[in-house]
């Protein structure tokens, strides 16, 4: 059983997000910049949280608890697993994962059936906690003491780049934000082109 699909770990992590509004704000400003147009769909939805703000309709978890809340939300959601979602290819215009990658197992798998049911020439956009970032490094370091994190294998960007170059994508724009310590961040921060400065990467990537 995954750590989400405890009732009491689904409100932390809804309570996160809320004692820490300037930092969701500012991770959402930054996913608004390089999101695409069109139907998207969300791998790994969770509550929903992102998905509401960013005006996308669907998604999947393998957590029923945190999809609860997410139908609360209004989203449509499917009860699976990233490498096997329940559509055609080529169905969305654009799939987006938000601090996703970390939790999963065979990431190239879940790249590779993003690429499945994304257009030709649609997008994929991946939003990560920067493992190379002074957070990520910070959350690497007390993994083994985190509810949340224990299981988590935070990537750098470079990494993340590489796992989309060999599963069919070309990443055409990479922005960054959350700079300085995240119990700082007291008001919204615009994002940065690139990435070294920010915790919270944003990469778009093309699919080929």
């Amino acid at each position: 059983m995954s750590v989400f699909d405890l009732p009491v770990n689904v409100t932390r992590y809804e309570a996160w997000f809320k004692k820490n509004p300037s930092v969701f704000e500012s991770e959402v400003a930054a996913i608004k910049e390089l999101l695409p147009g069109g139907t998207g769909f969300e791998v790994g939805i969770g509550t929903g949280i992102f998905a509401e703000k960013l005006g996308i309709r669907m998604g999947n978890d393998p957590s029923g608890e945190m999809l609860k809340i997410a139908r609360d939300r209004g989203r449509l959601v499917y009860h699976c697993k990233g490498d096997c979602l329940p559509f055609h290819d080529g169905f969305f215009d654009y799939t987006l994962m938000v601090t996703t990658i970390c939790f999963l197992d065979d990431p190239a798998a879940v790249l590779r059936e993003c690429g499945r049911v994304t257009k030709r020439n649609g997008a994929i956009v991946v939003a990560i906690v920067d493992g190379n970032s002074l957070t990520g490094k910070s959350y690497r370091s007390c993994a083994s003491r985190s509810m949340f994190y224990r299981d988590a294998v935070f990537y750098s960007v470079d990494q993340v780049k590489k796992m989309l170059v060999r599963t069919g994508f070309a990443v055409d724009n990479v922005r960054q934000t959350l700079f300085g310590p995240l119990t700082g961040i007291t008001e919204v921060q615009p994002s940065r082109e690139g990435f070294g400065e920010g915790a919270f990467v944003v990469m778009r990537a093309m699919r080929n």
